[in-house]
Formats: structure tokens, sequence, C-alpha cells
């Protein structure tokens, strides 16, 4: 069975897609529009690791410059801090964001991908499937837990 969404085979007593999560046995018109497709790796495009920031609650947050960037809040007790720290901006547990929640991830382009966070990363207004990267676009607006944050891609 062909996904209706990413259009990858599936089997045919599937209820999901295996590629991308989304319902095989939902009628075509109330399934998302197709996401873009996922660029190659950048070693095979040669493009280099290009700069991003976060705007949360109006304050710019510079996300390091490399590959893989955990979005998430640091430990109470400080033994462990993610890249980006959502705590001070409210980002604590009871906002809905967890410690390891979801990860900007470069591959020729920014993408983010939810770590199976409890509350949920959201792009766009869609709920990410857990574990999958989606193609981020500059003025993007994520929510991470109940945290507003705003993707810029320089």
């Amino acid at each position: 069975m062909k996904c209706p969404v990413c259009t990858a085979e599936n089997d045919a007593s599937a209820a999901f897609c295996a590629q991308c999560g989304a319902s095989l046995t939902l009628p075509e018109s109330q399934h998302p529009p197709t996401p873009p497709p996922v660029p190659p790796p950048p070693e095979r495009m040669g493009v280099p690791l290009a700069p991003c920031r976060l705007v949360v609650a109006g304050q710019t947050i510079h996300v390091p410059l490399k590959k893989e960037a955990i979005i998430g809040r640091a430990e109470s007790s400080g033994t462990w801090k993610p890249d980006v720290d959502l705590s001070p901006f409210g980002g604590k547990s009871e906002a809905g964001v967890s410690r390891k929640h979801a990860k900007i991830v470069w591959q020729g382009g920014w993408m983010i991908e939810d770590l199976n966070s409890t509350n949920g990363t959201y792009l766009r207004g869609q709920r990410l499937p857990p574990n999958q990267r989606t193609l981020l676009n500059d003025g993007d607006v994520l929510l991470i837990g109940n945290i507003e944050v705003k993707f810029l891609a320089q």
C-alpha cells in the first residue's frame, strides 16, 4: 500500500506508514500536505554547516555550530545541560519540556527531530512523529512542550 503523504510502500495490512507514521486508513483529503523531500547529507552536497538561531520570548539563542544540537531543559542538579537550554524561558518539566526533548540536525539544511518527548514537538501546528527528521524553513515556529520557539536559518 502506498502512503498518501510520503509515497513509501507499506504492507497492505499496515495502519500507519513505516516511513513517516501517517495513517494509512484516513481518507486522502484528511492527510496533511506532503512534506518537502529530505535533503541528502552535507558530505554528498558539499554544503558546509550553516549557523542558525532560535528566538524564545523575544530573546535570541545562537545554536552551537555543530551537526546536532539537543534542545531541552537542564537537570536541576546541574549534572546535565542540553546544547539549547529552555529552562531560563520557563521550560521546566511543568511546561512540558523534556530534558532531551528534540534535536536540530544539519543535513545540508536544518532538520528538527523529536526525541520521543512526553509532550511532543510541533512544527507548523503538526505534532512531529518521534525520531523522524523534518526539514526546517527560515521563520518556522516550533512548539516544544508549551514553549514557542521561532527558527531562524541565519
